[in-house]
């Protein structure tokens, strides 16, 4: 009671002191809505005496915010952003250390560091629960029995596995066939996209499920037609599998942990003892050229007059070409969606003369130009414009689900699979890819999360405008009480959860269906913004098992598989290309020659006729068959202080040897601002609809006005389709000093 009354009078005393202050006093049980948009900052205050313990609830309706706690001096101690978006409830706990006014900071999540557009709305803050010194000491020491009884039941009940790596036996994983069952499906998840460790263990556990479980399949989430390559590959062992890897366009797994799961499943399929091959699929749809081009060449078989009239529209147009596909985003929404139009037509009349079609060509044929469409169609869906990025993301999820549907039902009753993506993708989360896959498949599905305690993993540093590229990370255990360090705690090197095998109640069941810190890393990471890569999960909500590695380190690139930093320049250098010694690329020019060559695209400092000097610069690609659709460039990045409020004149001189359609030789202007942590375009023009097939040399200006905002400007020159591009003698001048 003393306590309550001494409560009272401090939330008093703070109120009539900070009557016109925007700080709100809250008090337990009473909710307080209020409106938030983009670079606000609400604060509130709660009074806490020593030892005491609070409970908040912060509901976000409409946009996602991040809940920053600070301690009665001013200093944070905690900041809350849970996976929830822009819709659910944030749990925000304080421990006090000392008695005083305890403030929560409410700001939205700084979405454009990730990518995603601004967001406005509003929020409820409550708090639920206030506990004294006395009561929360009898809470905490409630919470830490549940936790010791929970790592028990883990040391006890876990599977514990010998290693990671592939091709030492099975004796430790057969406890994994009581969790998997008769399931077709067997989705394998990942904490980030770049551990070494995780792309080792699903190697092996994709081997015992082929080996001792019989299935058939592996899919990746990755560029489906691609992946048609590694599977011939697989299959037959034509090709190369090192460039059919880089063909799926996915650095995350051009690495050398996933090219020797493919050389095993090679290896697998060789041995004439295995009646039952192994088949590779992709089953993402971001990549739009090869689907393209399959589509309209099936069509120039049995429909030329649907197949001309693709070429002609505009938009769709664009889609036959790698180095045009990324103006498709440009195009209107009106366009965008005459384009979608025009797919979804196409897939109609492929399903209404399927006899007359497979009569003309036959049944293989027809289902595979049908399942291109279908990419198509589902790659126009993501680009169409829309206000809610979580819809734009279901979209992606729901299309692998439905390719992942076409392949079960393309290899029959008895097709058996192994997923790969992220965990974000194969749990049970609503709008998720294993959300629309349980609707699909039901009992017959089982999803491993990955979770990890601490170590290293490969990721591309954020914000991505930074341009720094690809880089190892480490970071060090969680708190004692989340998932990763919990599971860590029974001292488990490396092994496998079974969440339903855990009791029906009890401490164990209690603390696996709660929220948990664990951590979900993609693409990106920085060590500034770690804190939004903990999230909070309930484990038995999203995941039937967990498999779990200790201490992990960075997955190793392929050499096609890395990615450099970008060199940004104070001005314009070496546009001439007499700097250096003929041969590598120009030196102060940026290109991923590595990643180029798995494309077969060469691109050197030339001494072959120039246009003046003794030096140009050669792109080449040699015919022959070629893995993914790519195309080889060159660039420039300069800094854009200088030239702003003037107009720009970006001047090249180019020749070629091209011959055929798709074969020629394009120079581009790009003016960008930061925002949402990527390179806005304020201007860009990428002579799409002039390419460059002169075999002369022939001088080619683009003329621009350079935005008050522009941060940067980048231009250079690129080769699509086969033969070879000269270029030379580059200028980028004020050609109207509007200043002056």
């Amino acid at each position: 009671m003393k306590t309550e009354i001494l409560y009272s009078v401090a939330v008093l005393l703070f109120v009539l002191s900070n009557a016109t202050a925007q700080i709100t006093t809250l008090v337990p049980g009473l909710a307080i809505e209020n409106p938030i948009a983009q670079g606000e900052r609400h604060t509130c205050q709660v009074w806490i005496e020593s030892g005491g313990y609070v409970y908040a609830t912060v509901d976000q309706i409409g946009i996602d915010v991040v809940i920053s706690v600070r301690d009665p001096d001013g200093k944070m101690i905690n900041e809350v952003d849970g996976p929830t978006g822009a819709h659910g409830i944030e749990n925000v706990t304080i421990e006090a250390g000392t008695s005083g006014f305890y403030q929560l900071e409410i700001h939205p999540f700084e979405a454009e560091s990730y990518g995603e557009p601004p967001m406005t709305g509003k929020y409820e803050i409550e708090i639920t629960e206030r506990l004294t010194a006395s009561e929360y000491n009898e809470r905490r020491e409630t919470i830490r029995t549940r936790h010791q009884e929970t790592i028990k039941w883990i040391s006890e009940n876990a599977v514990p596995l010998k290693g990671v790596e592939a091709e030492q036996g099975f004796e430790d994983m057969q406890p994994l066939k009581h969790i998997i069952g008769d399931a077709r499906l067997v989705a394998l998840g990942e904490a980030t996209h770049g551990t070494r460790e995780f792309f080792q263990l699903k190697h092996r556990m994709l081997e015992f499920l082929v080996i001792e479980m019989g299935f058939t399949l592996f899919g990746i989430e990755a560029s489906m037609p691609e992946g048609f390559d590694v599977n011939e590959y697989v299959l037959e062992g034509r090709g190369d599998p090192e460039k059919a890897l880089a063909g799926l366009y996915f650095w995350t797994w051009n690495t050398e942990e996933v090219l020797e799961m493919i050389r095993w499943m090679r290896r697998y399929n060789a041995d004439p003892n295995h009646t039952n091959k192994v088949k590779f699929y992709g089953f993402d749809m971001q990549s739009a050229t090869r689907a393209m081009k399959v589509l309209a060449d099936y069509l120039n078989r049995v429909d030329h007059n649907t197949s001309k009239m693709v070429r002609k529209n505009a938009s769709l147009s664009l889609l036959f070409n790698p180095y045009t596909e990324q103006d498709f985003a440009d195009v209107t929404g009106e366009e965008k969606q005459e384009s979608l139009n025009i797919i979804t037509s196409i897939i109609r009349d492929l399903e209404a003369h399927e006899g007359n079609y497979i009569t003309r060509t036959d049944e293989t044929d027809w289902e595979i130009a049908l399942i291109h469409a279908n990419i198509l169609r589902q790659y126009i869906l993501r680009k169409l414009p829309s206000d809610d990025f979580a819809a734009g993301l279901a979209v992606r999820d729901s299309s692998m689900a439905a390719n992942i549907r076409w392949i079960m039902e393309h290899e029959g009753p008895d097709a058996k699979m192994v997923l790969w993506a992220h965990n974000g993708h194969v749990a049970y989360q609503r709008n998720r890819m294993g959300h629309f896959l349980r609707e699909l498949f039901g009992t017959d599905m089982i999803v491993f999360g990955f979770t990890f305690n601490q170590g290293s993993f490969q990721a591309v540093e954020l914000p991505m405008s930074s341009g720094r590229g690809l880089k190892p990370f480490d970071v060090n255990p969680l708190e004692d009480e989340s998932l990763d360090a919990t599971i860590s705690a029974a001292g488990l090197p490396y092994g496998a959860i079974d969440l339903h095998g855990l009791p029906d109640s009890g401490y164990a069941a209690e603390w696996f269906s709660e929220p948990r810190n664990t951590r979900s890393i993609g693409a990106g990471f920085s060590h500034e913004a770690a804190p939004f890569f903990a999230r909070v999960q309930r484990p038995t909500e999203l995941y039937d098992a967990l498999l779990f590695v200790d201490k992990t380190t960075a997955a190793r690139p392929n050499p096609g598989g890395t990615r450099t930093g970008r060199r940004y320049l104070t001005s314009p250098e070496n546009l001439d290309f007499e700097t250096g010694e003929p041969g590598p690329i120009p030196e102060k020019w940026t290109a991923h020659t590595s990643r180029m060559a798995n494309f077969d695209f060469t691109i050197e400092t030339d001494t072959d006729n120039p246009q003046q000097g003794e030096k140009c610069v050669k792109i080449e690609r040699k015919p022959g068959r070629h893995y993914g659709e790519m195309y080889g460039s060159l660039a420039q990045y300069v800094d854009a202080t200088r030239y702003r409020g003037q107009q720009i004149e970006l001047r090249a001189a180019v020749r070629t040897d091209v011959r055929g359609p798709g074969n020629q030789a394009y120079v581009w202007l790009n003016i960008t601002k930061p925002e949402y942590g990527a390179q806005s375009s304020l201007f860009k023009d990428t002579m799409k609809d002039r390419p460059i097939t002169t075999r002369e040399w022939r001088f080619f200006e683009i003329t621009a006005d350079v935005p008050d905002d522009a941060q940067w400007i980048d231009f250079g020159m690129a080769l699509s389709g086969e033969g070879t591009a000269w270029f030379d003698s580059f200028s980028l001048e004020i050609v109207d000093p509007k200043n002056n």
